[in-house]
Parts: C-alpha cells; structure tokens; sequence
C-alpha cells in the first residue's frame, strides 16, 4: 500500500487535499438548496400556465430530470464524503488511500448523470437560441457542433475510466480538457447569440437602464451558466502547474458547476412559463425603441402635412356655403319684389 510520501506530499500537504472533500459538499449542498427552490418555483409556474399542455409536459420533464439527477449527485457524494472520512477515518494515511483509490460504484454514477445534466442544459441553450433566432439552423450550427464534440469526449472519458484505460495521461490527449473547452465553447457562443438578440431587440439603453433589463440579460443568456464554466476550464487547466493549491482551489468551481448546470436551465423555464420572456414572435419584429420614434415622427409629419389642405378645403366648403345662402337670399328678394309688379299689371 503506497502512502502519501511515495507522491512527493507533505502532511500539510494531504490535509488541504482532504479538506477539498468536505467544504466542497458544504458549498454543494448551499447550492442544491438554490436549485430546490428555483425547480418548485418553476414547477408552479408550469402548473399554473395557459400554454398548450405537451409543452408544460416536456418541460416539467426537463427540469425535474435535472433536479432529481443533481439531487442524486449530491446523495453520492455525501455517501463518498461518509466514506472517507467515518469509514477510513482511522488516520491521515487511511484516508488518503481511500480517496485516491478508483471506486467506481460512486464515481461512475456520478460522473455519468453530471455529462447529461450538461447534455441536457446545452441543449436548452441551443434551442433558446434557435426560437430567438426565428428558427434560423445556421445560427446554431457551431454550438450543435461542440455539443457533439463534448458527447464524444466524455463518452471517452468513461469508457477509458471502465476499461482502466489511461487514455488521460501526459502523453495523449487530454478528454477532461477538451470536454470541458467544447463545454465553455458551446455555453459561450449561446449566451453572446443571446444577449446579441437581447440587445439588438430591445436596444441596449433599455437593457441596461432597467431592472427588467438586466435580469433579462442575466436570465435568457445564461451568463452565470457560462462564467462558471469558464472559471472553471481556467482552474483546471492551470492545476497541472500550479501544485496542491491549485488543486483544492479546483474543487469549489467543480461542485458549483454541478448546481448552476440545472438553476441555469430552470430560471429560463420559470421565466418563459410566468409570462415574463417576451413572445416568440416578437424576436422577429423590428422592436427598436429608435425606429418606433421615427415612425411616430413620420406619422406626426405626414398629420402636419395633411392639415394646411384639411384647412383650405374647410374655407372653400364654407365660402361656398355662405355664396349659396347669399344666393338663396337674393332669389327670395327678387320674388317677393316681383309679386306687387305683377298685381298692378292685371289691375291695368
């Protein structure tokens, strides 16, 4: 049995390493309880909607699959946790034994329900774009992309971890680092398609003035989604030269990774079914808060042009009026001096 010594660590070492599995599950469980309440919140907005009922259905699916699959992510790591530090707790170099052993019973379960709560939440992404866009296929051609190209790499991943493959080794490619590149890609590219439509829509004083705005912004583009992800990627990617420090300090973005996979999702949910996203159609309008001004200064100009006409026609027909009257006038004065005329010619 090697120990801690074979690797090169200290004592101190070895107890930063292991404080990474507990304060990790602390933070874990923090965050499940924010996707707790944000899944019920949505669950009754989904209940309470108007909208046809295979859509509720479907996404009532969706975000109860991601909640009940985190919820079991954080069972098998308090399990885990359990494990090392009650069962194996019997000293320092018991415990560091068992966390560096492959138990695949816990790990495999875990890291095959976290690719397809990713899976699932990239795909909503994509999809948000593509009903922004008008159904526009080209738009989301490269994040369909990447979301095929992570499929593969962690489909890599696992299989290299059943069949104790070492395909993750110094000398051949890295899956975990391109897993996680075609992950920030996809989630990158769909939040600025997204706030690009935002902005484009909206204009940007309106989305940046207002509260709605903002929370708009932050919701339907998934920013939180990806800058976690991106932190994340960069964590990762420097532990290989930063020593233990930066390993333990990969743990926490990890564990936040593994909540904000489904609060992302579930906020875009509740949002579309309490009515609060705007209308499907409305992506596609000209909305601009500059082109309404323009076109009520054109409908404004074109009521001032029309007025000097409406005036002189209202002078004609009222001239004309007072000529006929006038008219009028005269035929009646013109009998009524014409009727004496008349009896005095019979008198005659």
């Amino acid at each position: 049995m090697s120990t801690f010594e074979d690797y090169g660590l200290t004592v101190g070492d070895v107890q930063s390493i292991m404080s990474t599995e507990l304060h990790p599950l602390i933070l874990l469980a923090f965050c499940h309880g924010i996707h707790t309440c944000s899944f019920f919140i949505a669950l009754y907005y989904i209940i309470e909607s108007t909208q046809p009922i295979r859509k509720r259905i479907t996404l009532a699916s969706i975000i109860s699959f991601l909640w009940v699959a985190n919820t079991v992510i954080l069972s098998l790591y308090w399990e885990y946790v359990g494990r090392l530090f009650i069962s194996h707790g019997i000293s320092l170099e018991t415990e560091f034994n068992f966390n560096f052993a492959s138990d695949l019973r816990l790990a495999l379960p875990m890291n095959v329900l976290r690719a397809c709560t990713v899976f699932v939440a990239d795909l909503i992404l994509v999809w948000r774009c593509w009903v922004l866009y008008g159904g526009n296929l080209t738009i989301i051609a490269v994040p369909s992309l990447c979301v095929i190209a992570e499929t593969i790499s962690v489909c890599l991943i696992i299989v290299s971890a059943v069949a104790k493959n070492n395909f993750i080794s110094a000398s051949r490619v890295n899956w975990s680092l391109v897993y996680y590149s075609m992950t920030v890609a996809t989630n990158t590219l769909c939040t600025l398609l997204i706030l690009f439509r935002i902005v484009r829509v909206s204009g940007i004083g309106a989305s940046l003035k207002t509260y709605r705005g903002i929370i708009e912004i932050l919701v339907e583009s998934a920013a939180i989604y990806a800058i976690v992800y991106i932190a994340l990627l960069i964590v990762y990617a420097y532990q290989f030269y930063g020593g233990v420090a930066v390993l333990t300090a990969n743990a926490y973005p990890k564990v936040i990774s593994y909540s904000i996979t489904g609060i992302a999702p579930t906020l875009i949910v509740a949002r579309v079914m309490a009515g609060q996203s705007r209308p499907d159609d409305s992506w596609t309008r000209p909305s601009l808060p500059h082109m309404r001004s323009n076109v009520l200064s054109i409908t404004e100009s074109l009521q001032f042009a029309s007025a000097p006409n409406q005036s002189a026609q209202t002078t004609t027909t009222n001239s004309g009026n007072i000529d006929l009257e006038a008219r009028e006038q005269g035929s009646d004065g013109d009998e009524g001096r014409g009727a004496p005329a008349s009896q005095d010619a019979r008198k005659i």
